[in-house]
């Protein structure tokens, strides 16, 4: 922990010192997949494995947090302070200008996928892959565990009298008193990527497009279909419901009948966070910059966007399977902007020497020298079985000509950019 937080310490420095140019949010490395809007601050999380605290107003980061293993992803906001959770299982709860968590619980064995704070800031609940929801009191800090989903807690949230609900990959919406106690349980027509509470109800997004609204008890009210593609983001707000897609698009709604609002185009690629205030929208996607936005109009409300470097593509297989690898990774020679490494020139290099880039521990102990045939045995396995203890999201490529397409698009960009480089163009 010296290092990382040496760093901290570095970079906290640097962000007070130099203050924001534009009114957008510039200091993640990688995809932003977690955002919260308090009371004059925001709080993102992101998969470069920092928590941000900025100020509103100035778009000033006023604390960086490299604590957790892995991606942030999930935050929320206490009246003193805020709550980040991450990849590696654990929940921390952190005072407003502290360096160290105030409360960390230990390492898990699955990540955290939800997180929420009821409304008197006594209680914290999280959902975890593995289906559990984990209930902890601030107060003595006991965890109470419930076994509730038998996939994966896609959203979990406290109603105004303290009941907490929570919906999951089985397709189950589910009630639950603050001691525990399941009352009530309740189908769902398709599969649910997160839920926001709004008006004393569950707004829920659904990978059908659609945003459904819920009672306590499960019954379905209005929902409105938004698109055909998966809805992947939702927060709500006293004046707006507000979701984000897997193609970027962004609506902000009304929460008595869903009655769109504003609808605008916020990314290039999925919106893997959003929130809202009375006023405004924040998303936040695959570049590291968290956005504003007019909450009733859609209009940009911060900087211009950065020019981003221009990748080498063509119409090859190869190049539509690196569209995924490109949320992550660029080619670009020393680009480490993402949340992993750049992949020029990859084939030949031993794992985690590549120069610029924070790799984890149990990367760099690892003893594998990138070829096309140990970057295809990645993908064919999975990193969870060939890089333990890795950042990298779970994948696979099935296809053993997918793969082989994908090793190839790669040393074709290199050769490509390498040659480029050579005659100055």
């Amino acid at each position: 922990m010296g290092r990382r937080a040496a760093l901290s310490a570095l970079i906290v420095a640097a962000c007070l010192s130099s203050p924001v140019g534009a009114q957008d949010f510039l200091g993640h490395s990688g995809p932003v997949g977690a955002l919260a809007v308090g009371q004059d601050m925001l709080l993102s999380g992101g998969f470069d494995t920092r928590a941000i605290l900025w100020s509103l107003d100035e778009a000033r980061a006023l604390y960086v947090s490299r604590f957790h293993d892995g991606t942030v992803t999930a935050v929320a906001h206490l009246d003193d302070g805020f709550v980040t959770a991450g990849q590696d299982g654990r929940i921390a709860v952190w005072d407003r200008g502290q360096a160290a968590p105030r409360f960390a619980t230990p390492r898990g064995t699955s990540p955290v996928a939800s997180l929420a704070v009821a409304g008197d800031g006594s209680r914290i609940a999280a959902g975890f892959f593995d289906g559990t929801v984990q209930v902890l009191a601030l107060a003595d800090q006991s965890i109470v565990t419930v076994p509730a989903h038998s996939d994966r807690v896609t959203g979990v949230g406290f109603l105004p009298d303290g009941q907490i609900v929570s919906v999951g990959g089985d397709l189950r919406f589910l009630r639950w008193s603050p001691d525990g106690e399941l009352r009530a349980n309740a189908g769902l027509p398709g599969l649910p990527n997160g839920l926001a509470i709004s008006q004393n109800r569950a707004a829920i997004i659904f990978a059908d497009g659609a945003l459904r609204v819920f009672s306590a008890d499960g019954a379905q009210l209005p929902e409105r279909f938004l698109t055909d593609r998966p809805l992947v983001s939702v927060g709500a707000s006293g004046a707006h419901i507000v979701t984000g897609a897997i193609d970027g698009t962004v609506w902000t709604l009304a929460p008595k009948d869903l009655g769109i609002t504003a609808m605008f185009r916020a990314a290039d690629g999925p919106i893997w966070a959003v929130a809202a205030d009375g006023a405004q929208v924040f998303t936040g996607s695959a570049d590291g910059i968290v956005r504003r936005w007019d909450a009733l109009t859609g209009d940009p409300l911060g900087g211009e966007r950065p020019d981003a470097p221009e990748e080498y593509t063509d119409a090859s297989r190869g190049a539509e399977i690196w569209r995924a690898c490109a949320v992550c990774h660029s080619l670009q020679p020393g680009d480490h902007s993402r949340a992993g490494p750049s992949l020029h020139g990859v084939f030949g290099r031993r794992i985690g020497t590549a120069e610029g880039f924070d790799y984890s521990p149990a990367l760099q102990a690892l003893n594998i020298v990138w070829t096309p045939e140990t970057v295809a045995e990645l993908f064919e396995v999975g990193p969870e079985a060939y890089t333990p203890g890795s950042r990298m999201p779970e994948q696979r490529v099935a296809d053993p000509a997918d793969r082989q397409a994908l090793v190839e698009f790669i040393a074709r960009a290199t050769a490509h950019m390498d040659a480029q480089a050579a005659t100055g163009n």
